[in-house]
């Protein structure tokens, strides 16, 4: 048999992603490419097990089989280093779901979603282990839905028989990039369109990309082998970008203030003389709002910079720059209301009213005004955890994958397709590129570049 893994056909990470538990961790917060303790590479010739000084890897053997314990400076890529990247960090990014046909004269079933009730297809449940790419194995599910058991785990169309037969095919995806998906689809466009993923996939599926050119980060093709190359400093790409541990408890230290200034910036002395020559001076408020309404934070600065009538900003800019800059970050009514939680206790000692107004923002978190926080700090708290957490990383990149997704798969409605597979007259004029590589990702092009 061979060796094959999928990816997640959005995120385009391999399903199988292992990693390495650290020695003081049990047993099960460690795993290999199928599930089991077995490594892709070997790793007594690593360079980290031969310079354990350096290291501080450990190389042990557990009867007739060998474990690597990483140290911090491990090296090897048959799996995440634990002391990188934690268990709960990657929790589910091994184990996908499946796009599966459903099969002919289906009846709905009672979890169906609204968008798979109008579909040909649905969402299979997680799996309970990761595929076996030696046996071709998808992994066993959750449990079955429209009596489909073993779907047949397929990145792109091999042939038109894809098409055919209920179980002959699968879509993987992880469950926190489907869910993304949802959020992303519904914000977009008002609903999930389950039909027209699966259109755009027989159209323009790519097996290293997710799709034909489909921008994702370079580093992702370089760790696509045929196993998943464990790179350092690549951990953030196995995290999962929906339920990312510590995300709110890191934004909690930023607290409510129901008497925070208007403005958000230290108010310093203007020379008059130079306020008088600056033109934007003699605006309205309710104008110089405007203006910063329709600017991006880049514009924000350069603005600050050529006229002093902006060296103060409202509060609520901040909130509107993370709404729109920062859309990935959907968890500001969590935020709201934890906080508010948080701090209730401490406003009750010093003030019972204000206790009870907080009160009030806990059951109401919805409500609450966009004054409530200093948005300047969750903003700027935000572009630092996008570089310093691995799920917040993960999370922004796959947020921009999928916008672009779901731009195309509008982009097709608007022109028109009779049914999901693509047509005769589709392939003949060369519409349909789905294949195992595209421009973008084609090793063979990459060859006849170098010469």
């Amino acid at each position: 048999m061979g060796y094959a893994e999928n990816c997640c056909q959005l995120c385009a990470v391999s399903i199988n992603v292992a990693r390495m538990r650290t020695k003081n961790e049990p047993q099960s917060e460690g795993w290999g490419y199928s599930g089991g303790s077995y490594y892709s590479e070997n790793a007594e010739f690593s360079q980290c097990t031969v310079f354990p000084e350096q290291s501080g890897c450990e190389h042990v053997k557990d009867g007739d089989d060998w474990e690597h314990f990483p140290g911090r400076n491990c090296t090897f890529t048959g799996g995440y280093n634990g002391w990188k990247i934690g268990a709960d960090e990657m929790k589910g990014m091994n184990l996908p779901r499946y796009i599966v046909r459903k099969p002919p004269n289906a009846k709905p079933e009672k979890d169906d979603e609204d968008y798979e009730r109008v579909s040909d297809f649905f969402v299979t449940s997680q799996t309970t282990k990761p595929p076996d790419p030696y046996d071709f194995d998808p992994g066993e599910l959750a449990y079955a839905r429209y009596g489909v058991h073993t779907p047949e785990p397929v990145n792109y169309e091999v042939c038109a028989l894809d098409f055919q037969g209920g179980e002959w095919w699968g879509i993987p995806v992880h469950d926190a990039c489907w869910k993304i998906f949802e959020r992303i689809s519904k914000m977009r466009t008002g609903e999930v369109d389950l039909e027209g993923f699966v259109a755009l996939w027989a159209r323009e599926a790519c097996g290293e990309c997710g799709f034909q050119n489909l921008k994702q980060e370079p580093v992702v093709q370089k760790c696509r082998l045929q196993w998943w190359s464990h790179k350092p400093g690549t951990e953030y790409l196995a995290a999962n970008p929906r339920d990312i541990p510590g995300l709110i408890l890191a934004l909690q230290q930023i607290p409510l203030d129901q008497h925070l200034p208007e403005c958000v910036f230290p108010l310093r002395a203007i020379d008059e003389r130079l306020s008088s020559a600056d033109t934007f001076s003699v605006l309205p408020t309710e104008l110089k709002d405007m203006v910063l309404s329709h600017l991006s934070s880049k514009d924000i600065g350069n603005l600050r910079l050529a006229s002093r009538t902006f060296q103060q900003l409202p509060n609520r800019l901040f909130f509107r720059l993370i709404r729109d800059e920062l859309p990935w970050f959907w968890e500001i009514d969590e935020l709201r209301a934890a906080c508010a939680e948080y701090c209730e206790p401490l406003y009750n000692m010093q003030n019972p009213l204000l206790s009870q107004l907080l009160s009030v923002h806990v059951v109401r978190g919805r409500e609450l005004l966009d004054r409530d926080m200093n948005w300047l700090e969750v903003y700027k708290k935000l572009c630092l955890l996008k570089k310093s957490m691995l799920g917040v990383r993960n999370r922004a990149r796959i947020w921009t994958v999928v916008e672009e997704v779901v731009a195309r798969i509008a982009r097709l409605r608007e022109k028109g397709w009779s049914q999901v597979e693509p047509t005769i007259e589709e392939r003949e004029s060369g519409l349909v590129t789905n294949g195992c590589y595209c421009p973008l990702c084609n090793p063979f092009t990459e060859m006849i570049t170098w010469r």
